[in-house]
C-alpha cells in the first residue's frame, strides 16, 4: 500500500472536549499536488480565509471502531450541474471507477509508532442512509500515515462501482452509491486525528467565510444547508450504529447552532461506466507499470 502524504499543517488551537476530544487546526488545501482524475466527490466544506481553511480533528478512538462517508455519484446537492464548489463534474452515467481516495489525519504518528494506530479501509454498495449492501468490494489491508496532512490512498487494482447503482435509467445501472469505511485495527488505536471539517470557529475568531465562490457555507447541517443529510458518521464495532451516529461540530451540544460536520474525504474517479467512451488518464499511467 503506497501512501502519499502531503504537509500542511499551520496552527493547532485547543477546543472544549465533548464525546471524543476535539481540536481546531488550520490547514491549507493541497494545491498543484494532486493527482490525475476525471472527477472528484466531497461533500466537507473547505471555507478559505483566505488561504487556509478550519478543520476538526477528531480523536479517541477504541479498537474496532470505525468510522465512514458515503457518496453518490452525481449527486446535485454536491453542485455537479452548477459548477460550484467542490467543483465535480462527476457523470452518473460514466464516473464508475474509483482510482484513489484522500483523508486528513492530523497526527501522523503511524510510523512514529508502528502498530499502535494502524487502520484499514474498506468501499461498498451503500443505500440511502450510508449502510453497506453486500461485502465488501475492496480492503486496504494494514495503513498508517506518517506525516500530518493530506494523505493519498490507491485503489490497486482500481474497482468499478458500476453494480452499486442506485437508480436505473432508461435500463442503464447509473448513479453509483458507495461507502468506504476506516477501521481502527492499531493495539493501541487512539489516532489518527481525523480531520473534519469546521463551521463554529471561522465564526468565533471571525473570518471573511461566507462568500465562497457561488456557494456560502450554509448551517446548521442537515436542516439548512446543501444537502438534506449528512454523509460522514460513526459505525461502531461491526456496524453496530447503522445508519452511523453523525459528528458533532465541536462548539455544538445540540446540533442546533452550528450542525453536524462531515469528513475531509475526497473520492477521485474516472470515467469508465457502461456509457464511457473517454478511458481514465490515471488508470492508464498506473497500467503502464503493473
Amino acid at each position: 500500500m503506497r501512501v502519499i502524504t502531503v504537509l500542511a499543517l499551520v496552527l493547532v488551537l485547543a477546543t472544549s472536549v465533548y464525546g471524543f476530544e476535539k481540536k481546531a487546526f488550520q490547514m491549507r488545501e493541497d494545491f498543484g499536488t494532486e493527482p490525475l482524475y476525471n472527477c472528484y466527490l466531497n461533500y466537507n466544506y473547505y471555507i478559505p480565509c483566505p488561504t487556509y481553511s478550519w478543520f476538526w480533528s477528531y480523536t479517541g478512538w477504541a479498537a474496532g471502531d470505525m468510522i465512514g462517508e458515503f457518496f453518490t455519484v452525481g449527486d446535485p446537492s454536491m453542485f455537479t450541474s452548477t459548477g460550484c464548489p467542490p467543483y465535480t463534474t462527476c457523470d452518473p452515467l460514466m464516473a464508475h471507477t474509483i482510482e484513489q481516495f484522500r483523508i486528513l489525519d492530523f497526527a501522523g504518528y503511524g510510523t512514529v509508532y508502528p502498530g499502535l494506530f494502524t487502520v484499514a479501509f474498506d468501499i461498498w454498495c451503500s443505500n440511502a442512509e450510508g449502510c453497506p449492501v453486500g461485502a465488501s468490494l475492496w480492503n486496504s489491508g494494514p495503513v498508517e500515515f506518517c506525516v500530518g496532512g493530506w494523505n493519498y490512498i490507491n485503489v490497486d487494482p482500481d474497482l468499478c462501482l458500476t453494480n452499486c447503482y442506485s437508480e436505473l435509467v432508461g435500463g442503464i445501472k447509473s448513479a453509483p452509491r458507495f461507502l468506504i469505511t476506516a477501521t481502527m485495527i492499531g493495539t493501541t488505536p487512539t489516532y489518527p486525528a481525523w480531520g473534519m471539517d469546521n463551521l463554529s470557529t471561522p465564526v468565533t475568531y471571525p473570518c471573511a467565510m461566507h462568500d465562497y465562490g457561488c456557494c456560502p457555507a450554509l448551517y446548521p447541517r442537515p436542516t439548512f444547508s446543501h444537502y438534506t443529510t449528512i454523509h460522514s458518521g460513526y459505525y461502531g464495532v461491526d456496524f453496530a450504529y447503522c445508519p452511523p451516529a453523525w459528528f458533532l461540530d465541536g462548539r455544538d451540544s445540540t446540533g442546533d447552532v452550528y450542525g453536524f460536520i462531515e469528513l475531509a474525504w475526497r473520492v477521485y474517479m474516472a470515467n469508465s461506466g457502461p456509457t464511457a467512451v473517454e478511458p481514465s488518464t490515471w488508470g492508464n499511467i498506473k497500467s503502464m507499470y503493473r
